[in-house]
């Protein structure tokens, strides 16, 4: 099983998120995770319903601050839709 984080410490992640509704969810998505403190860069392939992020290197990036977040997202696209992580992974390298 897949172990769930709730903290994530520095590297690179990718998030599959579910509610996605158009390209517009994903950069809604990508441009409120960018504005976290926590969080260097942020962006959205909405082809695999897949974020990538990166933790700054002295930071720890608490998944309940990124399910905060969507519903930010949620009201930016003002789709009506609903965003949700499903899974987290670590990426190593790029």
């Amino acid at each position: 099983a897949s172990r769930e984080f709730t903290e994530l410490p520095p590297g690179r992640y990718a998030v599959v998120l579910t509610g996605l509704v158009t390209t517009v969810c994903g950069r809604a998505v990508a441009a409120e995770w960018a504005r976290l403190p926590e969080v260097e860069s942020a962006s959205v392939d909405f082809d695999k319903s897949t974020a990538y992020i990166t933790v700054r290197l002295d930071r720890t990036l608490k998944v309940a601050s990124l399910r905060k977040t969507l519903r930010r997202a949620e009201r930016l696209a003002n789709l009506g839709a609903q965003y949700d992580v499903r899974s987290i992974s670590y990426r190593f390298g790029k």
